[in-house]
């Protein structure tokens, strides 16, 4: 986005310097400067150019632990705000979590008691559908030994590339931020323990702190200041199947009972009646471990006929075809948790990585915990105006440092114990 107002003169000063140009990055940038700050974004590509771009885009619920949950609380929260406001394409086509077992028993949710405002607009607002209703809706869906589904129907998607976008926009009006993409940053020099200078292809800032919110590049970031991160780059797959061939058009965020590729899937409709299938895992996998600048990004040869053998057991696609589509990268963790707090080595060093896949929800949440830990030296996020029980979280178990001290969180996901 360099020119059109979004890029100064090359070279300068900021109070806070953010890499990285994904949704987390623009995110950050816009919390910062409406906090007051004077803040430089750089990304050595466009905007929103990695994993944020190859993302489904999905917006739904992440209750693996209260952290998770509230950041997906605090992510709803803005999309639905921005989307009453910008044009970021959120189609709310729901979320479909289908019951394979006998009796159909939908699960009690814990953080829905914490994070739950209770209205008909709530990000865990849920319909139950019994049987016979469930295949008069949705047709393409084959019985089986379906015994029902949840249906959510405020969840759904956002367009990547525009929310990105807007975030960029908005961060530039504030008049405090500039947005240089294709910008590499090249070098980080210091004094001590502090960072002082940033050396780009376009000249050299001096700044007061860093951001790294570098994706499955964190890494690599953060070894330009001389730290290690646990954070590991994994290739992740998406396959387009032409479901509009067999009349189906809109399918909600859904899965199937099995794993495709020795990994379990998403899928959700997308515009044009299309519909996406992609890989996924929520934490560091063995044998997906990729090089973010040397990623392949097409699928493996034998992606799409795994998906095509897998979904037609399962959905009525008679005429559909299964395409390639393309190969995205995540920034994963060990434990699955992101990694958001300050360097234990640099002082002026912030990390907001490792989302394992989840960022597209949670990005808000993040980059209200970097503002808040940046700006006010606090860990404790505001969850007051989701209208839950629960009015705020303390993020200080993210801190990057967790992995060497054996502290590692743990998902738990719903009806587990």
């Amino acid at each position: 986005m360099t020119g059109s107002g979004l890029a100064g003169p090359t070279g300068g000063t900021a109070d806070i310097a953010v890499i990285g140009g994904g949704i987390i990055g623009t995110a950050i940038a816009y919390e910062l400067a409406r906090d007051g700050a004077s803040v430089v974004l750089f990304d050595k590509g466009p905007l929103a150019n990695g994993t944020t771009g190859g993302s489904g885009g999905v917006v739904c619920l992440h209750d693996f632990h209260q952290l998770y949950a509230g950041f997906t609380a605090l992510g709803y929260d803005r999309i639905r705000e921005l989307s009453r406001t910008h044009d970021i394409g959120y189609r709310p086509w729901g979320f479909l979590a289908i019951d394979h077992g006998e009796p159909f028993t939908p699960v009690d949710d814990p953080y829905a008691r914490e994070f739950d405002s209770g209205t008909p607009d709530s990000i865990y607002h849920r319909l139950e559908i019994g049987a016979p209703d469930l295949f008069s809706r949705y047709e393409w869906l084959r019985p089986g030994e379906i015994s029902g589904a949840v249906l959510y129907p405020n969840q759904g998607y956002i367009h990547p590339y525009r929310i990105t976008q807007t975030y960029a926009r908005m961060a530039v009006a504030t008049g405090r931020a500039e947005i240089h993409d294709g910008t590499p940053v090249l070098s980080m020099r210091s004094v001590g323990h502090r960072l002082t200078r940033l050396v780009t292809r376009r000249g050299t800032w001096d700044v007061g702190a860093v951001v790294n919110a570098g994706g499955p590049w964190g890494a690599k970031v953060a070894a330009l200041a001389g730290v290690e991160l646990a954070l590991v780059p994994q290739r992740v797959q998406v396959a387009v199947i032409t479901t509009f061939d067999d009349g189906i058009d809109g399918i909600p965020l859904t899965g199937v009972p099995e794993r495709v590729a020795g990994e379990n899937v998403w899928t959700r409709g997308e515009l044009g009646g299309t519909t996406l299938v992609g890989t996924h895992h929520d934490r560091t996998r063995d044998g997906l471990t990729v090089d973010p600048d040397f990623l392949n990004r097409m699928p493996d040869a034998g992606y799409p006929a795994a998906v095509d053998e897998v979904f037609r057991r399962h959905w009525n696609l008679d005429r559909s075809e299964v395409l390639p589509g393309w190969c995205c990268v995540y920034g994963t963790t060990e434990d699955g948790f992101p990694i958001v707090s300050r360097d234990p080595d640099v002082e002026n060093l912030w990390h907001a990585v490792g989302l394992n896949g989840h960022g597209i929800t949670c990005h808000a949440g993040v980059a209200q915990a970097i503002a808040g830990m940046v700006l006010r030296n606090t860990t404790i996020v505001d969850t007051s105006m989701i209208g839950g029980a629960t009015t705020s979280i303390d993020v200080a178990p993210l801190a990057a440092d967790r992995f060497v001290r054996g502290e590692q969180l743990v998902i738990r996901y719903p009806g587990e114990h």
